[in-house]
């Protein structure tokens, strides 16, 4: 294999391994939005609403953290801890990143 041919192969598995990073946690956010909104007492679109904004506050932030902030910020105000919004944060990371890697072993950049 030429040193051109695996640089090419090595950017582009840079590149999957990125996108899938910020899709997990972009999903991590939606599930996690969800969740907060109910314990907000949102309902019916409210909720999807609440969620994209989660995703969005995420998307935005230099830190990816920006989900996670927004949801801890809220919820304070209804008194949940942060330690209990960390773990369902970790619990849907870990669900999005096992749902990451079935799909990564179909590809073969990642064998």
């Amino acid at each position: 294999m030429s040193i051109d041919r695996r640089r090419d192969l090595q950017e582009k598995l840079f590149v999957s391994h990125e996108r899938r990073s910020f899709d997990d946690r972009a999903r991590a956010d939606r599930v996690v939005g969800r969740w907060a909104a109910q314990q907000l007492g949102l309902e019916g679109q409210d909720i999807d609403a609440y969620a994209g904004a989660v995703i969005n506050a995420g998307v935005v932030s230099r830190e990816g953290r920006g989900g996670f902030d927004k949801v801890a910020s809220d919820l304070a105000a209804i008194g949940l801890s942060l330690d209990t919004i960390r773990i369902r944060y970790a619990a849907a990371m870990d669900e999005c990143m096992n749902l990451g890697r079935s799909v990564a072993t179909a590809n073969p950049l990642y064998a």
